[in-house]
């Protein structure tokens, strides 16, 4: 059975979800207070630069009771110690006077990591950290890569057939899967501050890369044009969206088309294109948290060869296609036992008997 701790800490994790999308490059963050067994208070982190989820738990439960002494605060990441965009959440507690503040990780931003808690317990208040911490840590992945890792998560997104195709010979891969899977899709994308592709996907598909099948906010688009060659009509460079379009391009490249509501990022080049590492160091230096990369197959090889990815979804649809293009075929390996490593986490069917199966890189999580 579950302790009255964790069944609280549960609570905050389930609004902390609430923030999906919307508080990055910030973690997602719950709060919860409880005075005689009961809760008085809830909050969350709604939205970049607005109260934190302590400050809005608080303004709950000073609705219900005169102040907050005694009481049992639950957090599932430790209270900031500075003043950022909003004050100190743990200087703000220490005045509440709580009995116990209880939290599910600590906060490995390097202005906090472990201050906060220091804050609180000089101010004589107990505290007990860890608390769900494996699952608390798992919710904000994408801050926590960004924090101890600098660079942002990074997952692979491929939709497939059974026989494991992603495209016709000739290219074309509309739609493999179904709308089910897109919506899935558009919602994941909606989840992340970024969706990347390389230039053939962009030059084959002409895809939008937005969320609107999901009704929410379309994430930052990174199209990779190594030499500016991609024609200026595509439509993540005309749509309403094109303020929010970044060409990735060599620091060499000179000359090309030039796009006047796209930015253009130069970054280092390999023999064989633009290297990972700098893609993303100039995402990290952008302060984007997170990448969902959409294809194509050059680009997912380029990232499994790299070993800078966290995880996979595969998008698998019941049909057998033939021949035509694989995901990885730029990868080659000599034996067996050098294949990539992967570790199954989830997986499911959906409305329309397609398989969805999450696989984490046994590198990063191992």
């Amino acid at each position: 059975m579950q302790s009255a701790d964790e069944k609280y800490m549960r609570m905050c994790l389930r609004l902390a979800v609430k923030g999906a999308g919307k508080v990055s490059p910030n973690p997602m963050v719950g709060c919860v207070i409880v005075k005689d067994g009961r809760v008085i208070g809830k909050g969350w982190h709604k939205r970049y630069g607005d109260a934190h989820a302590e400050v809005n738990a608080v303004a709950s439960a000073l609705k219900k009771v005169k102040d907050l002494r005694g009481c049992h605060l639950y957090v599932n990441l430790e209270p900031c110690a500075h003043k950022g965009k909003t004050g100190s959440c743990a200087r703000m507690l220490t005045d509440m006077k709580p009995a116990r503040v209880i939290i599910g990780c600590k906060d490995p931003y390097p202005p906090v990591n472990g201050r906060g808690i220091r804050i609180l317990r000089n101010a004589g208040i107990e505290v007990n950290a860890g608390v769900l911490e494996e699952e608390s840590r798992a919710l904000n992945k994408f801050f926590m890569t960004f924090v101890e890792k600098k660079r942002p998560y990074v997952t692979l997104k491929v939709a497939q057939s059974a026989d494991g195709i992603i495209a016709l010979g000739n290219g074309s891969s509309k739609y493999i899967t179904s709308e089910s899977a897109r919506y899935f899709v558009h919602k994941m994308r909606s989840e992340y501050d970024a969706v990347l592709i390389g230039r053939n996907t962009a030059l084959k598909d002409d895809p939008l890369l937005d969320a609107r099948l999901a009704g929410k906010r379309s994430p930052l688009r990174l199209v990779i044009d190594e030499d500016l060659t991609l024609p200026g009509k595509l439509r993540v460079f005309n749509d309403e969206n094109a303020d929010r379009t970044i060409v990735i391009t060599s620091g060499s490249a000179k000359r090309g088309k030039q796009y006047p509501d796209v930015r253009r990022i130069h970054v280092r080049k390999s023999g064989r294109g633009l290297k990972i590492e700098s893609i993303l160091n100039a995402a990290w230096q952008e302060g984007i948290s997170s990448i969902l990369v959409e294809g194509g197959a050059g680009l997912f090889s380029s990232f499994v060869a790299s070993q800078l990815f966290d995880d996979i979804y595969f998008m698998i649809a019941p049909r057998i296609i033939g021949r035509g293009l694989s995901a990885f075929e730029d990868l080659e390996i000599r034996r067996l036992d050098d294949a990539y490593r992967l570790a199954l986490d989830r997986h499911y069917i959906n409305e329309s008997n397609e398989l969805i199966v999450r696989y984490k890189n046994v590198y990063w999580n191992s």
